[in-house]
């Protein structure tokens, strides 16, 4: 049997992509033959270094350059032509990466729904926002949620949260599997990361762009004195790093509030293992996976009370406000010990990309056994 992988943006090296990995290896490890489908030709040593594993050297890659930028309306018609097309080459199609429900997909992963309540209304004409992507990807909505019968397919959500907005605004019912956390980010004894002098610092790992939150960051801070802040991410939009970082210099904040964008994983993993706080800015975050990985390396989160993170982030944790968020910050910079951290690393654990792979490969086997039988 062989079995597609779409993820057309491999290369970026995020958590989309370590699932899409995971799910590659666990069925070439499971002696399924596996295509994987992408823009980039892979490298096996990049792979290595982000994630922690090489992919099996059984996977194929099918690479087939990308003429748009990811996530646009171009792409979103360039992705239904192209998963259509490659489909046609395998015996089934898991989709990791369009975060819809196309007629000829068996197994789609779901981030977060293209069809869902910040851009479309429950009933027809279903549109409430006027963006481009949004108006161009009526069509779709309209018809998946009309005609895409989901009886056939297995549909995976990325967090409880995911799963409510899948069925609030499509009808499908889709069944919760939390995507992976790397191996690097847990050592054989946590008490042995945990031994080391950590620092009163908080760290933050997002995306540089408008739709994060970082630009509470530096209020947060000015509640916070004599607290480090470290915001590591890749410049996604180069614009809204200079505008955080003049926020930061006019708040006079350039001592406290450090920037680093683009720095490898190891780096990134030097700083949290150093730091005591993880601090999450998104509000309606889909699940998070820089929260767990922070935590796995010892970092006690403070999120917003709001989407996937509730899932698994202690109440007592989460905050509503920037004023909540700083008065939390400050007790549990000053109250953090290994002994409390080893119980977030414990929470981290229940997220180990081997427990997803035997999750994930008993979800496939009940599929394949219903849909063939």
């Amino acid at each position: 049997m062989k079995i597609g992988i779409f993820c057309p943006t491999f290369n970026v090296y995020g958590g989309g992509e370590f699932v899409a990995a995971t799910i590659a290896n666990t069925l070439a490890q499971n002696n399924y033959d596996v295509i994987l489908f992408t823009n980039e030709e892979i490298n096996q040593q990049e792979i290595e270094k982000f994630f922690g594993q090489r992919l099996n050297p059984s996977i194929k890659a099918i690479v087939k350059p990308s003429i748009v930028q990811p996530r646009g309306l171009l792409d979103f018609c360039q992705t239904i032509f192209r998963s259509y097309f490659f489909r046609l080459k395998c015996d089934m199609w898991v989709d990791v990466y369009s975060n819809c429900l196309f007629p000829w997909t068996n197994i789609s992963y779901v981030h977060f729904p293209l069809l869902n309540h910040y851009f479309y209304k429950q009933r027809f004409p279903y549109l409430k926002s006027r963006h481009i992507r949004e108006v161009g990807a009526l069509p779709h909505v309209i018809f998946e949620k009309h005609l895409i019968n989901d009886e056939e397919k297995l549909v995976l959500a990325n967090s409880q949260y995911t799963a409510d907005e899948i069925r609030k605004y499509s009808g499908k019912k889709a069944t919760v599997l939390y995507p992976p956390v790397s191996s690097t980010y847990f050592g054989n004894n946590p008490k042995n990361l945990l031994k080391k002098q950590r620092k009163n610092v908080v760290v933050t790992i997002s995306r540089f762009g408008y739709t994060k939150g970082l630009e509470k960051i530096p209020f947060i801070a000015l509640l916070t004195p004599d607290i480090q802040f470290a915001l590591i991410g890749r410049v996604h939009n180069k614009n809204a790093l200079i505008s955080l970082q003049k926020l930061t210099k006019k708040l006079g904040l350039k001592e406290r509030v450090k920037f680093f964008p683009d720095i490898s994983r190891s780096k990134m993993q030097k700083i949290l293992e150093n730091a005591k706080i993880y601090l999450h800015t998104m509000i309606g975050e889909h699940f998070g996976i820089s929260i767990v990985e922070a935590m796995a390396m010892g970092c006690t989160p403070i999120v917003h009370n709001s989407g996937g993170p509730k899932e698994f982030v202690p109440e007592y944790l989460r905050y509503n406000s920037i004023y909540e968020a700083a008065a939390t910050i400050m007790k549990e910079i000053y109250e953090w010990s290994p002994e409390k951290a080893l119980k977030i690393v414990k929470i981290a654990e229940k997220f180990k990309e081997e427990n997803f792979s035997k999750e994930f490969i008993k979800l496939f086997e009940e599929y394949i056994k219903d849909i063939f039988t």
